[in-house]
């Protein structure tokens, strides 16, 4: 598959950063990356310097997201295309591209009200990954760190998010979600990809008067089912908040579960993940999330009190 654009890395704005960095590292089972001005703590998942990086801020929230070009040529190409939509792109400074471990980039807002930085030359690490939780690694390699998946508060927003990933950043629509959630409300999401991984990019649309938070979910994947398993007792014992139990989605069929940052956003840590090719035709309206499993914890709780016989 041609690929020219990756997740590149996520800066998180955070107000517990001590409590943030237990969490990455206890319960995610990500590798801790060299100290870098600008940032409390940096996170490895891969052989890159830094995919993620926690800065103390008065909010929980995503700061910024990074797209990498695999090319000088194709990091041209990204830029030439949103010149032509009259996007405005802010060359980065000197300190953030140091921070990032980049050559170059910019940045640019985007419909969703979290920045987007195109860059490219992602600094590889002085050292190998290694991480006890995940011997095997996890899955980057051509595909970037994982996915982010944002959320709108109006069918505007929606239009124009979607409108900006195809023709600004020139991702390409996978599928996409419209699912009752309540009594006259639906819940919509459009999943983008720009490379094998199923998506990069996620953006879902709930009607509400205001967006608490902008980032609802970042996307880890791992090389096996049983390392999701293990990352999934880890949360359990260390009591963390979950979002979601273990299940499978119907469209990506990846098995993950959620568990609930100290910021508010959710991890998901998922395998099995399905990926797309150039030829790609199956973009198509599903009407369910997952096609077992995920289940809020109170659901499930109610379910298994359902079950359960009479004393």
């Amino acid at each position: 598959m041609n690929v020219e654009l990756e997740t590149a890395y996520i800066g998180i704005d955070c107000t517990a950063p001590a409590a943030m960095a237990g969490y990455l590292q206890d319960v995610v089972g990500l590798m801790p990356g060299e100290p870098r001005d600008g940032a409390a703590s940096t996170w490895r998942v891969d052989g890159k310097a830094m995919r993620l990086w926690l800065q103390t801020a008065e909010r929980d929230d995503a700061a910024c997201i990074g797209f990498a070009a695999s090319s000088t040529d194709a990091y041209q190409r990204a830029l030439a295309r949103l010149q032509q939509l009259d996007v405005e792109c802010t060359p980065l400074t000197t300190a953030q591209k140091t921070l990032r471990g980049v050559q170059d980039g910019v940045a640019m807002d985007t419909p969703w009200g979290v920045p987007l930085e195109l860059v490219h030359g992602l600094a590889d690490a002085a050292t190998p990954f290694a991480s006890a939780s995940y011997p095997e690694g996890l899955v980057t390699q051509g595909q970037g760190f994982g996915h982010f998946v944002f959320i709108v508060g109006t069918a505007e927003d929606y239009e124009a998010s979607r409108r900006f990933a195809i023709d600004g950043l020139g991702l390409k629509l996978t599928d996409f979600l419209k699912m009752p959630i309540g009594p006259g409300m639906e819940m919509n999401v459009s999943f983008f990809h720009c490379n094998p991984r199923h998506h990069s990019l996620a953006i879902g649309f709930v009607p509400m008067p205001a967006v608490p938070q902008r980032l609802h979910h970042i996307n880890f994947e791992v090389a096996r089912v049983a390392e999701v398993g293990m990352a999934y007792e880890r949360a359990l014992q260390a009591a963390t908040p979950l979002a979601n139990t273990l299940g499978q989605h119907a469209n990506d069929g990846m098995v993950s579960f959620y568990s609930i940052s100290p910021g508010g956003w959710a991890v998901e840590i998922g395998a099995t993940g399905r990926t797309v090719t150039d030829d790609w035709a199956d973009v198509r309206e599903y009407d369910r999330i997952s096609d077992w499993g995920h289940q809020p914890p109170a659901v499930l709780k109610q379910l298994l009190s359902a079950d359960a016989p009479a004393q």
